[in-house]
């Protein structure tokens, strides 16, 4: 319990407890959480939750069986939880069956909050995504994003769907490579495992790390420092900033889907 405790506190970002902190110190009575913090909790906690029902549902007559109640209970909670950045390990996850690998793999892509020890695309961009497909089914201004009485910039969706865009192509490269290199050595679950978990710099393994050849293991290196870095941070850094358009052309439709 403690160390799913410290998990969380290091996963869900710095300003998050930042800002737990003043309103424990200030008792202020209309004290008013930002939307970042309102965002980045409910979405860690929603993750949290379904990687425990999910894990729960695929290993109750699996990896769990046998095993009481509160015992998949705690293997859930360990297992999701540490899914957003620890890497630690209640129970082996080679014996874990495949959809709970596949959902384990995507909690790591998605990773831990902004500004916390954690990698991945972020919890942020995640919900911004979520809530952008509802809005843009449900609200006749299909660029908007309206959540906790207040409304998303529309930069930051933009850069949401850069770092999803990035994210999934730089993983695609990295499994495409790592699948090249080793030359059917490895099935394409442990490949997809060891590439989310690198770049959500998670740590855990479904125990091929150590048998891969050298370049493999330079890509998940790569892929650590990007996800642990940003995207963004990465592009600006190997980029530097450019200055914005001093002009316009004129915008033209075309057809989508």
């Amino acid at each position: 319990a403690i160390v799913i405790f410290l998990i969380i506190l290091g996963s869900i970002g710095f300003p998050v407890l930042l800002e737990v902190k003043a309103y424990i110190q200030n008792r202020v009575t209309n004290f008013r959480f930002s939307l970042f913090t309102k965002i980045t909790t409910s979405t860690y906690l929603f993750l949290f939750v379904v990687g425990v029902l999910a894990i729960l549902l695929f290993e109750h007559n699996h990896a769990f069986k046998g095993l009481s109640w509160h015992q998949s209970l705690f293997y859930s909670l360990f297992q999701s939880a540490t899914t957003r950045s620890a890497g630690l390990q209640t129970i082996d996850v080679t014996t874990l069956s495949d959809p709970t690998n596949i959902i384990m793999g995507i909690l790591m892509f998605i990773g831990s909050s902004p500004s916390s020890v954690g990698g991945g695309i972020r919890t942020t961009t995640f919900a911004i995504l979520i809530l952008f497909l509802i809005n843009f089914s449900n609200n006749a201004d299909k660029t908007s994003i309206k959540v906790y009485n207040r409304e998303v910039h529309i930069m930051d969706i933009q850069r949401s769907f850069a770092v999803f865009t990035m994210a999934t192509i730089l993983t695609f490269l990295g499994m495409l490579i790592i699948s090249a290199t080793e030359n059917g050595k490895l099935t394409f679950l442990q490949v997809f495992f060891e590439v989310m978990s690198a770049f959500g710099t998670c740590g855990l393994s479904l125990g091929v790390t150590s048998d891969i050849s050298d370049i493999s293991k330079v890509v998940l290196m790569v892929l650590m420092f990007i996800g642990r870095v940003g995207l963004i941070s990465f592009i600006i850094m190997i980029a530097g900033r450019r200055e914005p358009d001093k002009f316009h052309y004129p915008k033209e439709r075309i057809q989508i889907g």
